[in-house]
């Protein structure tokens, strides 16, 4: 079981999930009912995950200061970033594979789609952004959608199986990955990978995951 870690007792992400499984859904579903869906729950946990680490590794990187504001600033949710919302989608591998031949110009379905909120202005606001008081009051009045994750659950599965993974695990590696590209974090070079690898890793084991990329 993933740990329930100090992330989960206040989610830092809220989620809203759809499913092609839904009794109201219009569309006919051709795929056999999943053997198992994430909840909103386990969604939170594991993205709230992923955010605390973030919010952690930008405190660490401010200017120094000195041991009673820094003290202060840690503890303080006014010192924090605002809270932010993911839509969540299960679609089936057709829906999937039509989604990646639109946008990515891929002929197949893939385990997650990430579609960020495009803005002009950052979507993370950072310890130096919420140093400005005007930054700061709008940091804790506001949920800031930051786009939506589309998840297949039968390439899951089948990654799951094939990779000897739990699928409890490989779920919660797919939502961290895919929040990581909603953030504008990427593995088309080397170095990228590297940094993005590396978050993932850190952010599985604040849940009790070991790193999924020695399991593969």
């Amino acid at each position: 079981m993933i740990e329930k870690t100090s992330s989960a007792a206040a989610p830092l992400i809220f989620v809203e999930i759809s499913s092609a499984w839904e009794e109201d859904n219009e569309t006919e579903t051709t795929e056999a009912l999943p053997s198992w869906l994430p909840d909103p729950a386990f969604c939170e946990n594991c993205l709230s995950a992923g955010i605390s680490l973030l919010r952690r590794r930008d405190l660490k990187s401010a200017p120094h200061q000195d041991d009673a504001t820094q003290s202060s600033s840690v503890e303080s949710p006014l010192s924090l970033p605002r809270t932010y919302e993911i839509s969540i989608r299960f679609a089936e591998s057709a829906e999937s594979k039509q989604l990646n031949a639109t946008y990515r110009g891929r002929n197949n379905s893939t385990n997650v789609l990430s579609f960020p909120i495009a803005e002009e202005t950052a979507q993370w606001l950072t310890p130096l952004d919420i140093s400005d008081p005007g930054n700061a009051e709008q940091a804790n009045s506001e949920v800031a959608p930051l786009g939506e994750l589309v998840l297949c659950p039968s390439i899951i599965e089948s990654e799951a199986i094939a990779q000897h993974k739990s699928l409890e695990i490989h779920w919660a590696h797919l939502l961290i990955h895919g929040l990581f590209h909603l953030l504008n974090f990427d593995h088309i070079n080397e170095e990228d990978a590297e940094e993005m690898e590396s978050l993932e890793i850190e952010t599985l084991r604040s849940l009790g995951i070991p790193n999924p990329y020695l399991l593969d």
